[in-house]
């Protein structure tokens, strides 16, 4: 064990903070029913460890966005998991936040970041996964230096042009 390792390890005030995730999908037909709801953990990307230590002190997430994309590559902290490449990118799927949103969730430790995909927008029949960017260029990523989180479906979401989708993503912060 080196020495930082063995002090980081011997120190009883040392706070760490951790994020989980809870991603909520919902894609609704031109008659505003219910088509499908899809419930799923999110990954918190090792660049959106940095966004969220910058989010602190400043503000952050004024330009910041969601992206859908079509592959089926597991979360991962970095790597092809960890962002919505180009390949994969669903067009006209760049969309930034919500107005209301980023803002505190159901509890003081959560932040809760949503997006509606109106008709029109982001329609594919292949939807797999979706991010968190700190943009809304009208493209995929080239690599995951944009991304705060990553979620990947259970099942596929096939948003016909009529259908609305609204993605709820509640980040809990854990601190120790």
């Amino acid at each position: 064990m080196n020495l930082k390792k063995l002090l980081d390890f011997l120190n009883p005030f040392k706070s760490t903070v951790t994020m989980k995730g809870w991603v909520v999908a919902e894609l609704r037909g031109p008659d505003g029913e219910l088509k499908q709801r899809q419930e799923t953990h999110n990954l918190v990307t090792e660049q959106g460890d940095f966004f969220t230590a910058a989010g602190i002190f400043t503000a952050a997430y004024g330009t910041w966005g969601m992206k859908l994309g079509t592959a089926t590559t597991a979360a991962s902290k970095t790597g092809a998991g960890s962002f919505v490449a180009a390949a994969d990118y669903v067009s006209g799927s760049a969309q930034a936040l919500d107005d209301s949103t980023p803002k505190a969730g159901l509890t003081a430790d959560i932040v809760q970041f949503r997006r509606l995909w109106a008709a029109g927008e982001g329609t594919s029949n292949t939807i797999n996964r979706v991010g968190i960017t700190d943009n809304t260029t009208n493209a995929g990523e080239a690599d995951a230096t944009h991304t705060f989180a990553t979620a990947v479906f259970a099942a596929q979401i096939a948003k016909a042009a009529g259908d609305t989708l609204t993605v709820t993503w509640n980040v809990t912060m854990l601190g120790a």
